[in-house]
């Protein structure tokens, strides 16, 4: 008697078989160079690299999830104007490029929205803060206009 446990009344250890497969309804796979036929899998599916018949064939590199990329450009251009702004803003120039460019890229180019609300926030932000600076200096030479004329006499 052996130490290992029974495994059933029909089961047969591999090496005491006769020469057939161990199971029935097996069939080992044919050796290499002896597959079904030339561009076919062992599965009846055309191999990876082979073409099938009526199917398109796509040249070139696929484009992102299928789509086309949509142009950015006002979204770019708001975002430039918006950081010039803050660098050239007593122009008052900028500001007002960054604010007319974002708001056409918003409603224009939605896949360029983040650059355009860059664009609007830093335009506003400048425009209000380099134009409270305009009006404050605009304010300082009428004051200082107005004080020098008077003589102090009565």
């Amino acid at each position: 008697m052996s130490n290992q446990p029974s495994q059933g009344p029909d089961y047969q250890r591999p090496e005491n078989q006769s020469g057939g497969p161990p199971w029935s309804g097996y069939q080992p796979p044919g050796q290499y160079g002896q597959g079904a036929g030339h561009g076919q899998s062992q599965y009846g599916q055309a191999q990876y690299n082979q073409p099938q018949y009526n199917q398109p064939q796509y040249f070139g590199q696929a484009s992102y999830y299928g789509q086309q990329v949509e142009p950015k450009t006002l979204s770019i251009a708001s975002m430039v104007c918006g950081i010039a702004s803050v660098i050239m803003g007593w122009l008052l120039l900028p500001q007002f490029a960054a604010i007319i460019t974002g708001h056409l890229a918003l409603r224009r180019e939605p896949s360029g929205k983040g650059m355009s609300i860059t664009g609007l926030v830093l335009g506003y932000l400048c425009l209000l803060g380099y134009g409270a600076l305009w009006l404050l200096f605009i304010i300082g030479v009428a004051v200082a206009g107005t004080a020098g004329s008077n003589t102090g006499t009565f």
